[in-house]
């Protein structure tokens, strides 16, 4: 099953819109994570099309382009401006996901769209306390469902060959909910710009309605990522080195301008919170502490013509990172740079040598382009290779308090003598040997 992305909006934009929450791919390029939403949409396409007068390809938009981290794309923009119909499908991970606070406040944004016009499915179980204040606000006719979507989602019954008939039943009352909010009301089209949607306030972050019990921090199962930025900034720019690339401080490098008007770690950050991870965008310090987790660094390859800065870099490749994958974008577009992907990475290669070797030993080279959207394309391989190697190297964590005392030959606690044994009912020890034990040594 290998779907097209992204899916649907037609012109006019889609009969509804299906938000989730995207599962991170991991290391493995094999398998899809989001196969079986992708199942799901498909059969509510089918379903919203035989119940609507809507053409092939307008039943339904779910987005694809982000399964890899990539930028956002102005079809997602435009489809969520425009559809009729918003469908958040419930998940644990879908409440933690700033993505997907983002959809629901941009729809919610829309005169008349909620609750009427959100349609909430469930996807898989989520205890009444995890729901933010927005969520408890939208009615979920549960008991219209079956007893096992209750218990265990769409897509517990869609894992299963044994609920099959249930997974097929509540997949057609779904679709004539959906049909049903997007027939009662009217909603007016809204802002289809992708800059007010990459914007917009996480609706799920924040919460209006006092909790009884004592407030608790929003759950996150994300990941810290550090993203250093090593680039110049206008007020030292490199000889003939054209300053629109810059700002005032290295964070407002724009490699990809004018392509992309943001800067290269806001790009970074956000296909970093696609991927599941809590980014920590920060100018490059050579000398400074190694990061809790994995890290990135962004690097200007402008910054190699300074010698004071190839001097920092270098102390840097000596020093003992090993989760630290090295970005060096290339775009083929600079009005200043002739130069071809292997140049670069050849540039790249003298001034951090055990890097970029180690890199490109794993399949992950440092240099990515020609483009932003080959950029956004290969960042996560290397954000998954630097967390890999986070993993591998990271120091066990003994949790605060005091551990599971240790089994010892001699007995519980070292103690030896009558009434005493060893591991698992052992036999005492002989009497000379307890009474060498006794006397200790001479």
């Amino acid at each position: 099953m290998q779907p097209t992305e992204p899916v649907g909006a037609e012109a006019n934009g889609p009969y509804f819109f299906l938000s989730y929450a995207h599962v991170p791919r991991g290391e493995s390029d094999r398998a899809d994570p989001d196969l079986w939403v992708h199942r799901l949409f498909r059969d509510l396409c089918d379903v919203v099309l035989n119940l609507t007068t809507v053409p092939a390809g307008g039943a339904g938009y779910m987005d694809r382009s982000m399964r890899a981290g990539q930028a956002l794309s102005d079809e997602l923009a435009r489809s969520l401006a425009q559809c009729r119909v918003f469908v958040p499908l419930y998940s644990p991970r879908y409440f933690i996901s700033p993505w997907c606070g983002r959809e629901w406040t941009v729809f919610g944004r829309r005169p008349g769209s909620l609750p009427a016009a959100v349609v909430p499915a469930l996807w898989a179980p989520v205890p009444e306390r995890r729901l933010p204040a927005c969520a408890r606000d939208v009615p979920h006719p549960e008991h219209e469902h079956t007893e096992r979507y209750r218990e265990f989602g769409l897509y517990g019954l869609a894992k299963l060959r044994s609920f099959r008939s249930d997974y097929e039943k509540d997949v057609l009352k779904l679709a004539h909910r959906i049909v049903a909010a997007g027939e009662s009301v009217a909603v007016p089209h809204g802002d289809d710009d992708r800059h007010s949607l990459q914007a917009a306030h996480d609706a799920f972050a924040h919460t209006d309605t006092p909790r009884p019990a004592q407030p608790q921090p929003r759950p996150t199962t994300r990941r810290r990522l550090r993203i250093s930025v090593a680039a110049a900034s206008r007020a030292g720019l490199p000889e003939g080195r054209d300053p629109a690339y810059y700002g005032s401080s290295p964070l407002d490098w724009r490699p990809y301008h004018p392509v992309s008007p943001y800067p290269l770690g806001k790009l970074a950050s956000d296909i970093a919170e696609r991927l599941d991870f809590q980014p920590d965008v920060r100018e490059f310090d050579h000398r400074g502490a190694p990061a809790d987790g994995p890290e990135l660094l962004l690097l200007d390859r402008w910054l190699l013509r300074d010698p004071g800065h190839l001097a920092r870099l270098g102390e840097f490749d000596a020093a003992d990172r090993p989760a630290t994958g090295v970005v060096v974008p290339w775009n083929g577009a600079d009005r200043d740079d002739e130069a071809d992907g292997r140049s670069v990475a050849a540039e790249v290669e003298a001034a951090l040598p055990r890097r970029t070797r180690r890199q490109r030993q794993a399949g992950r080279p440092p240099v990515l382009g020609p483009d932003q959207a080959t950029f956004s394309r290969q960042l996560p391989r290397v954000v998954h290779w630097a967390a890999t190697e986070y993993l591998r190297r990271a120091p066990a964590r003994v949790p605060p308090g005091e551990g599971p005392q240790r089994f010892r030959l001699g007995g519980a606690g070292g103690r030896t003598g009558p009434g005493h044994q060893g591991i698992q009912g052992s036999p005492p020890a002989p009497p000379d040997r307890r009474r060498a034990e006794e006397e200790g040594p001479r």
